[in-house]
């Protein structure tokens, strides 16, 4: 017999009967409405437990033969609680029995909603707002046959509440397509949306998103659709629409259906194909990390602190382009204290997020006689104990920090390079004077961001001792992981709902960190980077893609994904034609 069926069946009369027979008739002993009291909260818990619980459980790949067991002994001690409790007690232990179900209903929830595998857009709430909107769309849904089309996003910020079009305009298709490319942005996790011009297609405009530090090609429009787009953006961020040449920023929230509006940073520039945008979604929170954070191997921390502490000097941050750089140099500025200390930055055009106590200087290119190296030279003469510099954009820059008082001064100068020691190489080039480059630089860092396997449904598998020591792994290595994208459900194979099929979910760093001293400095200004490779080699200190392998053990990336992020990029054969096959992309600002 189950719960259920035990709630339902009758409850036995007692009958009493005088010496002489029994009674014709049986007679009640209890209130007839206590039954009743008792039965509802039992009912109520066990659909919630049965149509709601149980299917989010197979939803999201909870061990559902665990969580029903655990609901059923809860049931069943509330119900026998009550059945052998004295009848005077009713009103004690019935309050006691729906706090009881209650609980049980609350733990699940809340363990839910804490669970990793549960994206933030499912996570349940008491907003009753979000609730009011979700019935609200939920019948507009089923009055239009049951999906919602069109619109459904809210757009504003400094221009106002973006207008939606009438649904018999050329306006609102606009506007539906605009509202289309920003749901696949959020709800794909992306981070930085594109929209620009085709270089291979005449009139052809792109959308394409980063999602996991990769881009991703989403649609294909037609020049004037994607310009109306892109204005209709301008004009809710307070731009001038008017304006497709200069490069223009504004900001708007982005408000899906019962939820707090998603921040958006907007930038526009006019190029010879035709206009470009970029939105950079929640950018203040991508930058929002400490050094503690980042994925350092415990050796490497070592050395960061080394470098921090020591406080002088010149340290490169370098990277390729949408690696992670000012994530890291916020991360670095932030292991100074502030309020004992000066320290500022130089940010090119517009600083990413608010630095609390540190001065963030900002340089507008675009103002007459502006000049990014000399705006270096002023701060350096400041005597600040520490300058972030976020670019190195011309020779001048490099002669600037290297010639700057290096032991009053820490500089984290970060630019683009491929590797720590490119770094070096390309840092004393600009200065054009290897010695003197080599008396500023106290350490190097270079980093990649690898795409984090998605722990629901990555795939482990036992490597061979040929591809272990090929990798370079210990032989005793027992399992490696790579990327699915499906789980089982009833042994059959569907796509996971966490990662939504594609394998991975976040990124993960992987670094190399080089702390240098008068040896290495003597090296550098020899110019002798074998010499150096072969001393950094002698002190084991994690290569890029040693640290990479790290993380790749640790199951955390896939030895694929460290292959495609630290590979170098393949020259094409000369005479060799072109692939046609390859997504066409929108062309780079």
């Amino acid at each position: 017999m189950t719960l259920m069926d035990m709630m339902m069946a009758p409850m036995p009369l007692l009958e009493i009967a005088p010496a002489g027979g029994l009674l014709a008739d049986g007679v009640m002993l209890t209130s007839p409405y206590k039954p009743v009291l008792m039965i509802l909260p039992f009912l109520i818990w066990a659909w919630v437990v049965a149509t709601i619980y149980d299917k989010d459980a197979a939803r999201w790949y909870f061990k559902r033969e665990a969580w029903n067991t655990a609901h059923m002994l809860v049931g069943l001690l509330a119900f026998f609680a009550i059945v052998i409790a004295p009848p005077v007690t009713f009103w004690i232990t019935w309050p006691a029995l729906i706090i009881v179900l209650t609980t049980d209903l609350a733990i699940y929830a809340f363990l839910r909603n804490r669970d990793d595998r549960v994206p933030e857009e499912f996570r349940w709430s008491l907003d009753f707002e979000k609730m009011k909107a979700a019935r609200e769309e939920k019948a507009a849904a089923k009055k239009k046959g049951g999906v919602v089309k069109g619109v459904t996003l809210g757009i504003q910020g400094n221009g106002g509440v973006l207008p939606v079009p009438e649904k018999e305009s050329s306006d609102y298709a606009v506007r539906a397509a605009l509202d289309e490319v920003l749901v696949h942005t959020l709800t794909s996790r992306g981070t930085q949306l594109d929209i620009g011009p085709v270089r291979e297609k005449p009139d052809a405009y792109a959308a394409t998103v980063i999602v996991d530090s990769v881009r991703e090609a989403f649609q294909a429009y037609s020049s004037a659709d994607a310009v109306a787009m892109i204005d209709m953006l301008k004009s809710a961020a307070g731009m001038d629409v008017n304006d497709r040449r200069r490069k223009l920023r504004g900001k708007i929230d982005v408000i899906p259906p019962g939820t707090p509006g998603v921040p958006i940073k907007i930038t526009t520039l006019g190029t010879s194909e035709g206009m470009r945008l970029t939105a950079l979604v929640k950018p203040a929170e991508q930058v929002q990390r400490r050094v503690k954070d980042l994925g350092l191997l415990a050796p490497q921390k070592a050395i960061v602190e080394e470098i921090v502490a020591e406080g002088r000097g010149c340290v490169l941050l370098t990277a390729p382009a949408d690696q992670g750089r000012t994530s890291t140099l916020y991360a670095f500025l932030r292991e100074h204290d502030a309020y004992t200390s000066n320290v500022q930055t130089l940010e090119m055009e517009e600083a990413e997020a608010t630095l609390e106590g540190i001065r963030q200087n900002v340089f507008d290119p675009l103002e007459d006689g502006a000049e990014y190296s000399t705006t270096v030279r002023s701060i350096l003469r400041r005597d600040p104990n520490v300058v972030g510099i976020s670019d190195l954009p011309d020779e001048n820059t490099a002669v600037e920090v290297a010639r700057a008082d290096h032991e009053r001064t820490r500089v984290y100068l970060s630019f683009k390079a491929d590797s720590a020691l490119m770094g070096v190489q390309l840092f004393a080039r600009a200065v054009g004077d290897q010695k003197k480059a080599s008396q500023s630089l106290y350490g190097a860092l270079n980093q990649r961001l690898l795409r984090r396997l998605c722990d629901n449904c990555r795939v482990g598998y036992q490597p061979t001792p040929e591809v272990l020591k090929k990798l370079g792994l210990p032989a005793d290595t027992k399992q490696l992981h790579r990327k699915g994208g499906q789980v089982l459900v009833k042994d059959k194979p569907v796509t996971c709902p966490v990662c939504s099929g594609s394998g991975f979910l976040g990124v993960v760093a992987a670094f190399e960190v080089h702390r240098f001293g008068v040896e290495e400095r003597r090296m550098i200004a020899s110019n002798d980077m074998t010499g150096l490779k072969a001393l950094l080699r002698q002190r084991r200190e994690p290569s890029l893609q040693s640290a990479a392998m790290q993380k790749v053990m640790a199951g955390e990336t896939s030895v694929e994904e460290v292959v495609r992020v630290t590979a170098p990029p393949r020259r094409a054969k000369k005479g060799a034609a072109p692939k046609k096959d390859r997504p066409s992309s929108p062309q780079s600002a």
